[in-house]
């Protein structure tokens, strides 16, 4: 007589004569659940051992057959569909690898391995709002991934003062740590997208000496992607930053890398997913840098010395030094003396990138539990209205107003108290004139914090209103 089971992937079996032994003590028990777990632990770690050497097909084919033996809920389900969703992701299927990640969750311990995954792959199927969602949940889980994560989202989508925020904050709170690493790379890019390319270099050179190998580790990965085909937009963003960087900071030679990107953003337009929109702008300021290169190039070294001294920005803040009554400290864009070159002391906001920040020290109030907002909120509200009605920011066609709360309270009051919070912003700022600017409201409750402590100043923090620029666009560093 033979007695069997059969696991995906496996033909067990057990010889009846090993069973009636083990009854009459001659043999160890043999328990099928034992055989079964040890097994699956024996491809799981074939399957870890396949990814470290990526192979994603045979380490696919290993974990399709876990994710269909073991349920999610389990230790060993949940791990498996947490690698399943690397190797998805990896190999360019984002639906799949989302849809895998969001089986596990909390208080999985991998659940936060997943909604990294989730969050990357819908960021590279562009689908943004999505991703930022899954990078907060992340945060609340691992708050020092998750900021990176938002901050490297927010860059890419023209939220430069959120970037800036995140990514700061983790090279503070963990400055030699592989977080504070990303962060300081993300942080140099973001400079150079914003032409300070004096800051981005600078960045650039404290990354290496806190990381040495870190940048060609990055370049080894980025060409990695562009050889499979796969995460073009982030293959194109690192190679394109990383060219420039090694011209800036002599790390690598600059023309190999250049080559790289722009063969990198050839292959994107021929694949551009869910980037067909923003590829075409890409290329056009693509373009535009070389042409601003190659005329540059043709200047005789005295033109391009006067060049360089009439166009010199040593603050970043777009004003030439040669007009710039405070050349070492940056402009506050903020439709007040803006052409100036001077911090202003009073400035209640700034505008940063596709963002109009509201500055430390200033805020929108609100009484407690209440929607009207209170009078010493006027010098935000007058200066934003400045800015929607400034011939100066004319290109702004449309704003947004995302109102967050702290969590405590009921989840569904918290959404409706936002919504209504916003409200009272946009009907403040129509009565100060912003007419012709349309304002979106997106009421987000709790669900954004900015600060995971727990602590009463940290849920001061998460209570605020946030102003985007919705129209027209950023992304990639370019306006859409």
């Amino acid at each position: 007589m033979r007695i069997g089971w059969s696991i995906p992937g496996y033909e067990c079996v057990c010889s009846g004569l090993l069973i009636a032994a083990a009854c009459h003590s001659q043999a160890p028990p043999v328990s099928v659940a034992g055989v079964a777990e040890q097994l699956y632990q024996d491809e799981l770690q074939l399957s870890r051992q396949a990814l470290a050497r990526q192979e994603w097909e045979s380490a696919r084919g290993r974990l399709d057959g876990l994710v269909q033996a073991v349920p999610a809920g389990q230790a060993v389900g949940d791990e498996a569909r947490a690698l399943l969703a690397v190797v998805r992701f990896e190999l360019g299927d984002y639906e799949g690898a989302s849809t895998l990640a969001r089986t596990v969750t909390t208080p999985s311990q991998h659940a936060a391995a997943c909604l990294e995954t989730e969050g990357l792959a819908l960021l590279f199927a562009a689908r943004f709002d999505e991703a930022a969602a899954a990078f907060s949940a992340l945060g609340t889980l691992q708050p020092i991934r998750g900021r990176v994560w938002l901050g490297m989202l927010h860059a890419w989508t023209g939220s430069d003062a959120s970037a800036e925020e995140n990514l700061r904050a983790v090279v503070a709170e963990r400055p030699e740590g592989a977080e504070a690493a990303n962060a300081r790379f993300y942080l140099a890019q973001l400079a150079l997208w914003q032409g300070r390319n004096d800051e981005a270099a600078h960045t650039a050179r404290e990354l290496i000496a806190v990381a040495p190998g870190y940048l060609s580790d990055l370049l080894g990965r980025a060409l990695n992607w562009h050889a499979r085909g796969v995460h073009l937009i982030r293959a194109y963003f690192t190679l394109a930053a990383l060219a420039k960087l090694a011209e800036l900071t002599g790390w690598q030679q600059f023309a190999p890398i250049d080559v790289q990107a722009a063969a990198a953003l050839d292959r994107l337009e021929a694949n551009p997913g869910a980037f067909a929109t923003h590829v075409v702008r890409l290329r056009a300021a693509r373009l535009a840098d070389l042409a601003e290169r190659q005329r540059l190039l043709a200047l005789v070294e005295a033109e391009r010395l006067a060049f360089l001294a009439r166009t010199r920005d040593t603050d970043g803040d777009d004003i030439p030094d040669v007009r710039d009554r405070c050349p070492t400290e940056r402009e506050t864009h903020n439709a007040f003396e803006d052409d100036d070159g001077c911090p202003e002391a009073t400035a209640a906001i700034e505008v940063i990138g596709n963002q109009i920040r509201i500055r430390a020290g200033y805020s929108i109030y609100f009484a407690h539990d209440d929607a009207n907002v209170l009078p010493r909120s006027e010098p935000v509200l007058a200066q934003i209205a400045a800015v929607l009605t400034s011939p100066d920011y004319a290109w702004i066609r449309r704003i947004r107003l995302d109102g967050h709360t702290d969590d405590v309270g009921e989840t569904d009051y918290n959404d409706r108290l936002s919504f209504r919070r916003i409200q009272s912003v946009g009907a403040a700022l129509v009565a100060r004139g912003a007419r012709r600017v349309h304002i979106d409201y997106r009421a987000l409750g709790e669900r954004r914090p900015v600060d995971f402590s727990g602590t009463d100043a940290g849920r001061a923090r998460n209570r605020r209103v946030e102003i985007l620029i919705t129209d027209p666009p950023i992304f990639g560093g370019v306006r859409m």
